[in-house]
């Protein structure tokens, strides 16, 4: 009854309503889709084809109400619905592309030093986050995720991205 509460008071629409659906639905098939496709064929399968009409709705508030629902979302850390940064960022991924707003993602991974006893121990670990307009983007700690070398961004380059800009991956290395 709470949880009714909380979605009805940060929904303003029957629109914000089906966007909060859809970013719920996204997130709950999205286990199945990373299981049985590879990352080229999963980031086609997420990059929209066809743009909203976004003529009529501010990108700063669609962004931030994109952001919202799915920490919201990810945020009550039950079954499949944990706050990782790969789920994080190809949800919004998604969704800032349908609206028009030309993100990239990329993955990265780094090595950690762990010391069990008397060993040290490299430990490798991943990241996936999103740039807009060459900065990192929608990142709590953007320090820290400039510590991962970066090995794959979606998409590549300008004609995969049919985008003015050209993203500045050297940069963030």
């Amino acid at each position: 009854m709470r949880t009714i509460k909380k979605i009805r008071s940060n929904v303003n629409s029957l629109e914000d309503v089906g966007l909060f659906l859809q970013i719920f639905f996204l997130i709950t098939i999205l286990p199945l889709l990373v299981k049985f496709m590879t990352v080229p064929q999963l980031m086609k399968t997420l990059t929209p084809k066809n743009l909203k009409d976004n003529s009529k709705c501010d990108l700063n508030e669609m962004r931030d109400k994109i952001e919202k629902y799915t920490l919201y979302i990810l945020s009550k850390d039950f079954w499949m619905y944990k706050n990782i940064c790969l789920k994080r960022s190809l949800v919004i991924y998604h969704f800032l592309r349908k609206y028009g707003m030309y993100v990239t993602i990329c993955f990265g991974v780094r090595y950690i030093n762990e010391r069990p006893g008397n060993a040290e121990i490299k430990k490798m670990e991943g990241h996936a986050w999103l740039v807009y307009n060459g900065d990192i983007f929608l990142e709590k700690n953007v320090e820290e995720t400039k510590t991962y070398r970066m090995t794959y961004c979606y998409p590549k380059n300008e004609d995969e991205a049919n985008e003015k800009e050209l993203i500045d991956i050297e940069r963030l290395m």
